[in-house]
């Protein structure tokens, strides 16, 4: 309790304190005026103190007899007052508490903190201001700093993850940097539903991974149209704004040390085969198809070769190491930090690893009492190496699981060297891939991408990098009492690239290269955002008003060039350049700039409130586009809310209700969510044509696509209402219904053949998204040494897509597997990105269930069928199975999802559980390929069709599968995917007090923390959590397992 009653303490009494100290020394230099002596004076000074902590209160206000002034940063205070009269002390948060002056003239007022005032008054960010939470008429989800500085966060996705209603977050996968998918409220376009990311003002592209999660003060996320609707042509997908720290909350100057290592393991293998097993199938397949046994005796082989066990990088490391100094005066506040974060990879040992060193000072200065200045700056270098994931063509998992066991992981039999694939004509191959340990194995069991793993991710040698800066820079001036002026200046400057190098190698006959190859590219993008506003905030008795009016202007431009060549005569990674090749012919440079992007926006918005009872809030923005033509630049995108605090009424009697507030709101929100010139009938090269006489084939170039100028925005129409409910000072819940539509979704509708052209892009299609988000809290002080809290979110969904506005309504998926399966499909009336495949009904046992599948005209629909294939169902009844039977087998739009977590303390000792949820959802499991008959296969097909009776799920295994058993997206491949998550456990321990200042410190903390320490699944693939895959998984990375020591040092 000590330890969390000191964070909140702080947080609480430095968040209010300018605005506090601003108020304070207006009423002292209005009151001095009018104050009179009454009886005898006396200079009467002290210290304002937490209750709970005695840690000191800047800010607070202390008043008498007219005569008010405010604590120093140190909680100390001074002022001229009579004997005998009244002062009183209060701080936002805490219980005021009043005091008879006596001859004492040294006082020490302790306040105690009081959790229901702490909640009402707090501050969210909202978008170009802030407000308190019980005038916000919006659906926002707020994470504050306390909340995450205990937590080990690689990046800033995994704050919000499973922590925000309405917000789903998937990982993309365990590969270290990888980013997350993240929905909020669902997917709302076909062409992208990404959120906004606003970092102090600045507009972010081109990811969020430069953000060190240490600096990071708060995140709200905005999740309906009236919260979003400030940011108008960008809030379409919701809206996620980072506040970082500025040291405003510091007491003096604190020097803050954080670090941490981890030991990362995988936490699941996929049971495959073993030698004797895969001797046996692959003998009963070739029995099977009237072949000769390919095996004489399976039981020779035993275990084989574990390719999991060895593409699998045990006791990875994970470091991370920050240090921050940060400190207030009565003239301004500064936050720096710097940080590293190092991170290897589960898989292919050290090949999939990323780094990131971070840097960034934030700074506040007080000109005078009119004008204040700022400045944030973050610089971030990272360097990431990672391995082929989520794809049928040859990633480590995947080979790991289809590499066939009798293959070594290295050949040393010298007559197998002497013979192909190892020789050719007698003579050993000179580009085999060999390490210290000798000529990796190569199988004639299985071709093509399916190769011995650890060889293939040997010969890899690239890296990414990318170095970054975000600045903004900004002035506050106030004109009037109650306006101000507000201009900013960011700027978002990017320079990324790739290296790599390929050494000549033999894998297999279809996987070989004959020299060394190197490429190379290097990008640059530059962004800048202007932002000027008007604020004014003024009131008449009880009606209390504020106004919002700015401008915005944006510009994103950038330019590109890469290149590769062949023949490096070197082994050396670092020493192969492209100059350094000697192939002239082979070389291939490209290179160009980015189609210039702009966006220019003026807002408004009116806040109201009488007397904290009635709240409402109005929004108008109009955004202009580069990407649209005259016709329809301009987009326009209002919104209003409003509130009711109920418990505010002078009837409510409920005092065991601290809160009740009811909330609508209805607005639209717009995406330009397009590429470059999509309006117009733009010319690309690439089409050769023959002239002349000696039909001489000259280069040319042709219209792209047909104009459309009346392309225009897409916008999201989005109804929310909602109620939050605070009740005996410890329990809250909140939850929000909305109705989600986008409107004017941009598709291609295609056209006549004749025409000769890609069609243009239209506004015909339409999305639905409704659903429910609810937040619920339990946060209780027992007594002074015992605390506990538990805070969730539930969150329900439904996505339909309404309208696709083509012909056939529907648009092609994605594909997999070398038949090129169609195995998603987005369909009208159905969600988005459904499961398609086949249907199966069970197994024919024998070949009077053959004969027994008729159609309605007595006709086999499945003539070639034997006992031991699939039953597939004829959907459309036409007595065959064809293309046209195939329909929804699974919907990768989880139901509902969950997050929970538990923080208690007891003394210096904390402990904090969180755990994620995703339910109702299917997976498509890729990894299950029994496409390639010899390669190797999971150990479900033991349980494999083996005669009548034997199982009604699982088919029979041959060479000679006519029936497409496995060659056919079908639901075989459909999993449940939903599963719980024990995402971490942290348990620490603060030194404080006496003996924590003894040794030079203020506070420091020690703990451990495990990360994915349990998951309940029925998925059978490596992880359910396959962000990346969008319900298919082809063989994600799957998430680590992680132990972790750490230690959180405050020094005085």
């Amino acid at each position: 309790m000590y330890a969390l009653l000191s964070v909140l303490s702080t947080l609480i009494k430095d968040l209010v304190y300018k605005i506090m100290r601003n108020i304070a020394l207006k009423q002292l230099l209005f009151l001095a005026a009018l104050s009179v002596s009454m009886g005898v004076k006396a200079q009467y000074q002290g210290i304002i103190l937490d209750a709970g902590d005695n840690s000191p209160l800047p800010g607070a206000v202390i008043s008498t007899e007219g005569n008010t002034t405010m604590s120093n940063s140190d909680g100390s205070w001074s002022l001229n007052a009579t004997v005998g009269a009244e002062l009183t002390a209060s701080f936002v948060g805490y219980q005021s508490q009043t005091i008879t002056l006596g001859n004492n003239k040294n006082l020490e007022i302790r306040l105690v903190y009081d959790r229901s005032a702490s909640t009402l008054d707090e501050v969210v960010v909202v978008g170009f201001g802030t407000q308190k939470k019980s005038n916000v008429t919006g659906a926002i989800s707020s994470v504050k700093s306390e909340d995450l500085e205990d937590l080990q966060l690689p990046r800033i996705e995994t704050a919000l993850q499973g922590r925000t209603s309405g917000v789903s977050i998937v990982q993309t996968s365990g590969q270290p940097g990888a980013g997350s998918v993240i929905r909020i409220r669902g997917t709302s376009s076909i062409n992208g539903s990404d959120p906004l990311w606003v970092v102090d003002g600045v507009v972010i592209g081109g990811g969020i991974d430069f953000l060190n999660p240490g600096d990071i003060e708060t995140i709200e996320v905005l999740k309906d149209a009236a919260s979003a609707a400030i940011y108008g042509a960008r809030g379409a997908n919701g809206v996620i704004i980072v506040t970082t720290k500025n040291g405003s909350k510091a007491r003096g100057m604190e020097v803050k040390v954080t670090s941490y290592t981890g030991v990362q393991n995988p936490w699941k293998k996929i049971p495959v085969l073993n030698g004797t097993e895969y001797a046996t199938i692959m003998n009963e397949m070739a029995a099977s198809a009237g072949q000769p046994l390919l095996y004489d005796n399976p039981a020779q082989y035993g275990a084989g070769t574990d390719w999991q066990n060895h593409v699998f990088n045990q006791n990875a490391i994970m470091q991370s190491s920050d240090i921050s100094i940060a400190g207030s005066t009565n003239r301004g506040s500064y936050y720096a930090s710097v940080s590293n974060f190092n991170q290897e990879g589960i898989v292919a040992e050290g090949k999939s690893y990323y780094e990131r060193l971070a840097a960034r000072l934030n700074t506040i200065t007080h000109v005078n009492d009119k004008l204040t200045v700022g400045w944030n700056v973050a610089y971030t270098h990272n360097q990431s190496n990672g391995v082929a994931e989520n794809t049928e063509w040859g990633s480590p998992l995947g080979r790991a699981l289809n590499m066939d066991p009798l293959t070594p992981l290295y050949e040393t039999d010298p007559t197998v060297l002497s013979s192909a694939p190892y020789s050719s004509g007698g003579v050993l191959r000179s580009n085999l891939v060999r390490d210290a340990n000798g000529i990796f194995g190569i199988s004639n069991r299985v071709t093509s991408e399916i190769v011995n793993p650890v060889a293939a991710y040997s010969i890899i040698n690239n890296y990414g990098w990318a170095d970054k800066i975000v600045n903004n820079t900004y002035a506050v001036f106030e004109i009037l009492p109650g306006l101000k002026a507000r201009s900013s200046m960011g700027i978002d400057l990017a320079f990324w690239g790739n290296e790599g190098f390929t050494p000549s190698h033999y894998l297999n006959a279809t996987n070989l290269l004959d020299t060394n190859n190197v490429y190379s590219s290097f990008n640059r993008g530059f962004t800048w955002i202007w932002d000027n506003t008007l604020t004014y905030s003024h009131s008449l008795g009880k009606h209390n008003l504020n106004y919002l009016a700015g401008h915005s202007a944006q510009e994103v431009n950038g330019r590109y060039i890469g290149g590769n060549k062949r023949d490096v005569p070197t082994q050396d990674f670092q020493d192969a350049t492209i100059d350094y090749a000697r192939n002239e012919i082979s070389e291939q440079v490209y290179g160009g700039k980015w189609e210039r992007y702009a966006i220019e926006s003026y807002f408004a918005r009116a806040n109201y409130d009488y007397d904290g009872k009635y709240v409402a809030t109005a929004i108008l923005r109009a955004d202009a586009s580069s990407r649209f033509g005259s016709n329809y630049r301009w987009g326009y995108f209002p919104s209003l809310s409003a509130g009711w605090n109920i418990h505010k009424e002078d009837f409510w009697i409920y005092d065991n209700i601290n809160q009740l507030k009811l909330k609508a709101g209805y607005g639209l929100n717009g995406s330009d969510a397009a590429g470059s010139l999509e309006y117009a009938s733009t010319i690309i090269g690439g089409r050769s044509y023959t002239f002349g006489r000696n039909e001489i084939l000259t280069n040319g170039t042709t219209p792209a696509q047909v104009a459309n100028p009346d392309l225009r925005w897409e916008s999201v129409a989005q109804l929310n209402v909602g109620a939050e409910i605070r009740a005996f000072d410890y329990l809250v819940f909140g939850f929000d219904v909305f109705n989600r539509r986008t409107n004017d979704m941009k598709t291609r509708p295609p056209l006549p053949s004749y025409i000769g052209n890609d069609p243009s892009t239209a506004n015909v299609g339409s999305m639905l998204n409704q659903g429910i988000d609810m937040e619920f809290g339990y946060d209780r002080a027992y007594n002074r040494d015992f605390t506990i809290g538990v805070s969730g979110n539930v969150s329900f969904i439904k996505n339909e897509v309404v309208l696709i506005g083509n012909d056939v309504g529907y648009l092609t998926g994605a594909g997999w597997g070398p038949q090129g399966l169609e195995i998603t499909r987005i369909t009208e009336g159905l969600p988005i990105g459904y499961l398609f495949g086949y249907q199966t009904d069970g197994i024919f046992q024998n070949m009077d269930d053959v004969y027994g599948h008729t159609s309605s005209e007595g006709d086999t629909i499945q003539p070639g069928a034997k006992p031991g294939d699939f039953r597939f169902v004829d959907i459309n009844g036409d007595g065959e199975i064809t293309a046209d039977d195939r329909t929804m087998i699974g919907n990768p739009t989880p139901d509902w999802t969950a997050g929970i977590t538990v923080d208690m303390s007891y003394k210096n000792w904390d402990l904090n559980v969180f755990g994620q949820g995703v339910f109702g959802n299917d997976i498509y499991n890729a990894t299950r390929r029994y496409d390639l008959p010899t390669s190797n296969m999971p150990a479900t097909a033991i349980d494999r069709w083996t005669g009548e009776g034997s199982t009604n799920t699982h088919p029979r295994l041959t060479f000679d599968d006519r029936n497409k058993n496995f060659a056919r997206s079908s639901d075989f491949y459909v999993e449940d995917g939903s599963f719980f998550r024990l995402k971490s456990l942290q348990l620490g321990y603060t030194l404080t007090g006496n003996f924590a200042e003894s040794i030079g410190l203020r506070k420091m903390r020690i703990y451990y923390a495990g990360t994915n320490l349990l998951t309940f699944t029925k998925y059978n693939g490596f992880d359910p959590e396959i962000g990346a895959g969008m319900g298919i998984d082809r063989g994600i990375y799957p998430q680590a397992r992680v132990n972790t020591i750490g230690v959180n040092i405050t020094f005085k």
